[in-house]
């Protein structure tokens, strides 16, 4: 049996410097994917979050329009200006402001609309409300702006005589 001698050549010994340097260039490159896969992950986490939470104010909104009463026509005192919230006629109305379960101030936006059988409030038996939810404090980050947030929620009514 040959014993094969052990070369003592120091080159051989190590990695060369290119190829630390082109192993550190990989590892930059792997850590800066994954840092930023983290960043879109957080951002889409808030986004999230706050459409949550603005889901959570619209129901508050949609539970008050149901306990209002829709009782249209000119014969009952529930008919008078005085005795009816104007926040149940047709057109556009801004709400005061709602407040999430985290403590985010909401602004509302109302739209309704009289849908049959006249667009005269009397005559009306058939409503539909669309609620708005909107942050009072703008978010200006690429997709998680105000208007990108879109959360709104409809609501159809009939008259309850």
């Amino acid at each position: 049996m040959k014993l094969v001698a052990k070369n003592n050549d120091k080159r051989e010994a190590g990695f060369t410097l290119p190829e630390v340097i082109i192993a550190g260039v990989i590892l930059v490159i792997i850590c800066a994917g994954t840092a930023q896969t983290f960043v879109v992950a957080t951002q889409i986490n808030r986004g999230n979050n706050l459409r949550m939470q603005a889901l959570s104010v619209l129901q508050q909104e949609v539970e008050f329009y149901r306990s209002l009463k829709f009782v249209p026509g000119q014969g009952t005192a529930a008919d008078l200006i005085n005795h009816r919230s104007n926040w149940i006629y047709a057109g556009t109305h801004a709400r005061p402001t709602r407040t999430s379960a985290d403590g985010r101030v909401f602004n509302l936006t109302i739209t309704i609309t009289n849908l049959t059988p006249s667009t005269e409030e009397h005559l009306v038996k058939y409503k539909r409300i669309v609620i708005s939810a909107t942050p009072v404090i703008a978010q200006t980050e690429g997709w998680l702006n105000n208007a990108s947030l879109n959360t709104s929620v409809t609501v159809e009514r009939v008259r309850s005589n």
